[in-house]
Parts: structure tokens; sequence; C-alpha cells
């Protein structure tokens, strides 16, 4: 996310009088944000997909009502969390482990797999707004100012929903590995 205010107010300006490479090069600059809040809020890559593709869908439709007064991102980020809050109410439901395999030689994949999944599950059972903290820092990779921009906080917020929801999945990862 590099552009400036101005070029991203320019940018929605073109977008909002239907000029397509305008709304291709918004949703190409925000799709992975939007991703990151759906994967969060979600936990799975298919409802987080479906998230992007809603929240977007959203977000051009209404695109006039966007006032400009602070930045597209933080407002295409208030659409995601919602649509993703929305989605999860509807459709998520509590899946089934998968099934586990026999082999030895997939017993250091399934292990791997197993630490890959209780991280996503310590995860999803942070607090919202460390879980989507975490999610923008980490898979999203974004600066903590960019996180804080977009979330419309202070960046001590993001700092302190950081250092808890480390400290969190911390205590719920070792929870789990003592027998």
């Amino acid at each position: 996310m590099d552009w400036s205010p101005e070029e991203e107010r320019e940018w929605v300006r073109r977008a909002s009088s239907g000029e397509m490479p305008a709304l291709e090069r918004l949703f190409n600059e925000y799709k992975g944000m939007v991703f990151a809040v759906g994967i969060s809020v979600c936990g799975n890559a298919p409802d987080a997909d479906e998230v992007v593709q809603e929240s977007f869908l959203r977000a051009f439709r209404s695109i006039r009502e966007w006032r400009g007064d602070g930045r597209f991102s933080t407002w295409i980020y208030s659409v995601a969390l919602r649509t993703a809050l929305n989605w999860k109410e509807r459709f998520v439901k509590r899946r089934l482990p998968p099934a586990r395999a026999g082999t030895d030689a997939a017993a250091s994949d399934l292990d791997r797999q197993e630490a890959v999944e209780a991280l996503g599950a310590a995860i999803r059972q942070l607090p919202l707004q460390q879980r989507l903290t975490v999610t923008l820092r980490h898979l999203r990779r974004m600066s903590l100012e960019e996180i804080a921009q977009t979330q419309g906080v202070a960046v001590g917020t993001v700092k302190s929903n950081l250092h808890h929801a480390v400290f969190k999945l911390r205590e719920i990862l070792q929870e789990r590995a003592t027998p």
C-alpha cells in the first residue's frame, strides 16, 4: 500500500465514474488486505475468497458513498470486516478435522500440517481485534502504521493487540502441547 492519500482519492474518483482500469487497480491493491480479514474472521481460504468477492461487490456498488474524509483503505477494511462477520454468521460451520493417513512417509507432513492447524485454531480463539491485527501483520505483512491507519486506531493500540495476541497464542499452544 504505497499510495499517497491524493493518489488513492484519484483512483477512487476514477473508479466511481465507472473506469474499469481504476476498479481493477483498487481491487488489486486491496484484495490481499480483504482476504486477510476474511481469513481472520472465517478461518479458512474458501470462505475468505467469498468474502473478497462479496466485499468488492458491495464496495464498488456503493463507491460513490465514500466521502473521502479518511483513507479508502480504511473504508474498504470496514466493508470487508462487516461482510466477513455476516458471512461467518450465515455460512461458516464447524469443520471436522481431516482423516489421518497411516504411512510413515506422510508422518512428517502430518506433523507439519498438525502444527499449522494448531496455530490456525489458536489464532481463531483470539478476540477479533487481536486476530485481525495478527493476520494483517504476519500474513499480509503490513507495517504497524498501516494497520493502525487501516483500523483507525493508534499505533500503540496495534502494538498492544499484537503483544496480547502473542502472549495468548503462546498460552493456547502450550496448553495444547502438555498432555
